[in-house]
Formats: C-alpha cells, sequence, structure tokens
C-alpha cells in the first residue's frame, strides 16, 4: 500500500509594485524644498557675482587712468648737461666761474589753483615734458622720441567741451563731474624753450587754454604730488617738498647730515601719487544735488599744503567722505622717474 505525502500548499505573498500615495506626497514636497533652496543660492550667487562685477567694472576705468598717470610721470625727463656759467649766473664760454647743471626743460608740480588760472580746482597738479613722440604733422610722425609737454590736474566741470559737435551729441545733457585731467601737447607746438624763467607757466597754459586738455578719469576728486628723496639720498627726515612744490628751474637747497644740495636743473627721484575717486552712485547724488555748483565742504581747512602731515590730511579727508555717506577708493603708489639722474652736488 502506497502512502502519499501531502504537500501542503506554500503561499507566496505578492511583492508590492510603485509607491503609495503619501510616499508621493513626502517626496514631492522634499523635492519642493530642494528647489527652493537651490534657487534661492543660485539668486544670492547670480546677485553676489553682478555686485561683484559692478564694482570691478565701476573702478576700472578710474585704475586704468591712475595707470596711465603714474607711467607718464615715470617718464618725465629734463635731458640736463653740465656746462659753465659766469660770475653772475649766465652761461658762458668765454669767462667761466663754475661748472653746473643745467636744462631748458621744466618740471613743476604744487597747489593747482597756483599753477593754473582756471576755475573749480582742487588739490594740486603737475606738469613736465615727456618723448613720447605724440605729433599732428605727418612727416613728423614715426619719431617716438620727440618730446611732449604733459600734464595732470583735477578740475569740477562739464563735458559738453570734449564731446564731438555732432547731431547726436547736440541735445544731450551736460554732465558736470570731478575728472582728472590730461595734457598732452603735439611736438611742434612745444613751447618750453620759448621763455627760460623759472616763473614761465605759458609752455602748459596756453595748450590748456587752446582745449588740448582731455579728461582722463571721472569722478576723481583729489590729485596729490609728493616729490621724496630715495633712502640712499638723504635723511628720512629730510623732505624734498616741504610745502608739495617742485620747480626744477628754482634753487630749493638741502642740508644732507652736513652736505649741502640743490634741487635746481633735477629731477625729483621719486613721486609719492595719490588719487582719491567717488564712486557712480556718490557722483551722481551730488550732480543732483549740486548741479552745475562745485560740491562744497568735500575737504576741510586747507589740506595738503604741509608735506609733513600728508596721513593727517588724508585721514580727515576720509572721515570727510564717511560722515557725508560717500563711497571713495584711494590709489595711491610711489614711483621712480626714470631720467632723475640725482645728485647731491651743487649746481
Amino acid at each position: 500500500m502506497k502512502v502519499k505525502w501531502l504537500r501542503k500548499p506554500i503561499h507566496r505573498q505578492k511583492s508590492r509594485q510603485g509607491f503609495t500615495l503619501m510616499e508621493m506626497l513626502v517626496a514631492s514636497a522634499i523635492f519642493l524644498v530642494l528647489m527652493g533652496l537651490t534657487m534661492v543660492i543660485v539668486e544670492r550667487i547670480g546677485a553676489l557675482w553682478r555686485h561683484s562685477s559692478d564694482a570691478i567694472g565701476e573702478w576700472q576705468a578710474t585704475r586704468t587712468g591712475f595707470e596711465s598717470m603714474v607711467r607718464r610721470l615715470s617718464q618725465a625727463t629734463l635731458d640736463t648737461t653740465w656746462t659753465y656759467f659766469d660770475k653772475y649766473g649766465n652761461i658762458t664760454a668765454s669767462d667761466p666761474a663754475r661748472y653746473g647743471r643745467f636744462s631748458q626743460l621744466q618740471f613743476v608740480s604744487g597747489p593747482a589753483n597756483q599753477l593754473l588760472t582756471l576755475p573749480n580746482l582742487t588739490t594740486q597738479a603737475v606738469f613736465f615734458q615727456s618723448p613720447l613722440g605724440r605729433t599732428r604733422e605727418l612727416e613728423l610722425q614715426g619719431l617716438p622720441a620727440l618730446l611732449n609737454a604733459c600734464g595732470f590736474y583735477v578740475q569740477f566741470n562739464n563735458d559738453a567741451v570734449f564731446r564731438p559737435d555732432t547731431l547726436v551729441f547736440k541735445n544731450v545733457e551736460a554732465r558736470w563731474r570731478f575728472r582728472l585731467m590730461e595734457l598732452v601737447e603735439p611736438s611742434e607746438n612745444l613751447q618750453v624753450y620759448q621763455k627760460p624763467g623759472a616763473d614761465n607757466r605759458d609752455w602748459f597754459q596756453i595748450p590748456i587754454d587752446a582745449a588740448m586738455a582731455r579728461p582722463l578719469a571721472e569722478n576723481i576728486i583729489a590729485l596729490i604730488i609728493l616729490p621724496r628723496f630715495s633712502s640712499v639720498d638723504t635723511a628720512q627726515s629730510s623732505l624734498l617738498a616741504p610745502n608739495y612744490g617742485y620747480n626744477s628751474r628754482k634753487n630749493y637747497t638741502y642740508n644732507n647730515k652736513g652736505i649741502p644740495g640743490s634741487t635746481l636743473h633735477q629731477l625729483p627721484p621719486l613721486l609719492q601719487v595719490t588719487m582719491v575717486a567717488l564712486g557712480d552712485k556718490s557722483a551722481i547724488r551730488l550732480a543732483q544735488e549740486f548741479g552745475d555748483k562745485m560740491p562744497p565742504d568735500l575737504f576741510t581747512g586747507a589740506p595738503f599744503t604741509d608735506a609733513a602731515k600728508y596721513s593727517e590730511d588724508m585721514a580727515t579727508l576720509e572721515q570727510n567722505l564717511i560722515r557725508k555717506n560717500l563711497s571713495y577708493r584711494v590709489f595711491s603708489s610711489i614711483i621712480a622717474v626714470r631720467g632723475a639722474k640725482w645728485s647731491g652736488d651743487l649746481p
């Protein structure tokens, strides 16, 4: 007799397919939260990028102008020679009394309102000659060593005289701004040789009056030029230009550890150049408030007249701008004048 074994049927549980409604709702909620966070992060990164880009773009033109200015200043030249003088200080070949330096060129810097007769000037100005080879005559082009009269100063003016005289610009409202002005006189117009005196200003005033100066940068409220000794030339306490003013045709004597010297017919070996610029929004706000009138009270007292107080005057100016809620930036550099052949010998 055969015994049949009965197998107990195995009931397999069917596997569940898909998600429940609750799981879908939770996943959707998490997804929406992550999307929201991602959008917020992207928006903030984009705003930060735009802000940084605008800030870089706002100051880029100003920085370019500053770098162009210091590059030109470093190229200043006097082309100094040594020659014979008589006892009256005149150049002579027949009755020499002494041997000394001489140059027909000139480097001059100091308060702008003392060097120029223009209105609405601030802080300081500087004028010199540099071998740039700039000329309007076709037969003179291609001579890179030709001399040009150069200069820089800050003036509050409008852009009407600088715009092209075309119909597009005729109806455009004038924009009053502080501007860093640059003078580059063509070589064929060079006038520095016509008057050799120390107080000759015609060689830069005449081309400025002839509208040869052009804006190099906008929203510049201050330009400070401080001629300096190098550390090997004199004691650190000595100042090459105690009142900021420097004139290579005037004899400013100094004493370095008992050794006398003179600046006559010499370029300063170093120049400390400082430029203070306003932000675009601050400049626009001043223009809306004062229009064609130069904004008053940006400077307290009579700053930058005593070189020993340079740091104090800069701190006062910055505090004044902060108090007026004006955004600004200071550009500063100490440059070596390559054409300076500084000597402690008397002229």
